[in-house]
């Protein structure tokens, strides 16, 4: 009797031996990689134009590229912002009224406007950073001072400021975009380069970055020819 139930015992304890090996022999034939994990895509379908423009007269004339010998405190440009990538816009009315009739005519009526640059210093290397709402203008001012315009907001006027940061809203739409050398811009590696975009949300950034389809990028050279 105790032999027969000895044999049982051993048939058992092999049986289950078998059963957990098979078990972990499955469990190794799933690579790590087929484990997908459900991580929602970025899309962007904002293909809103957008580009530097100077204003002559009655007519845009898109700007590629700015070259000069900026010292501090030098104005480096004055750019007008447009929602479109022809070389050459002739208006049929004021500025101001076009900018908003093109602006209106894209359906994402909640996006925004924003800038960003990419410069390289000795001391910090190559960097970059935003600029959203007058707050950020200042950020680096050492290398940069940069100023808002909202010219739909002050339509008619014939002289107005930049926008201070107690008159932005969320209403407020940034059509110029003015830079100055700041007190250190000597120090700026040529070319350092600028980008006018549009966006929604944040998600249209990553690591602060801006990665969405609607943006457009100039070289400035300070230093006379790149």
């Amino acid at each position: 009797m105790k032999k027969r139930y000895w044999i049982l015992f051993f048939i058992f304890f092999l049986l289950c031996g078998c059963m957990k090996g098979e078990k972990l022999e499955n469990r190794k034939e799933i690579p790590s990689e087929d484990i997908i994990e459900n991580v929602p895509q970025y899309q962007d379908n904002n293909q809103t134009p957008i580009s530097f423009y100077r204003l002559k007269g009655d007519k845009l004339e898109k700007i590629s590229s700015i070259t000069g010998d900026f010292h501090a405190l030098d104005d480096i440009g004055f750019l007008q912002i447009y929602p479109s990538s022809e070389d050459t816009i002739i208006l049929n009315t004021s500025f101001a009224s076009s900018f908003y009739d093109s602006w209106q005519s894209y359906s994402q009526s909640n996006l925004k406007i924003g800038f960003s640059l990419k410069l390289s210093v000795p001391e910090k290397g190559e960097f970059s950073y935003n600029i959203l709402n007058p707050n950020q203008t200042m950020d680096h001012w050492e290398y940069f001072m940069a100023y808002l315009y909202d010219d739909y907001a002050n339509r008619g006027k014939s002289f107005y400021s930049h926008v201070e940061a107690n008159e932005y809203t969320e209403d407020t739409l940034f059509t110029a975009f003015k830079l100055q050398c700041g007190s250190n811009c000597q120090d700026i590696s040529s070319p350092f380069y600028l980008t006018v975009f549009t966006y929604d949300s944040e998600d249209d950034f990553l690591d602060g970055v801006y990665r969405g389809n609607s943006q457009y990028t100039i070289p400035v050279c300070l230093h006379g020819a790149c």
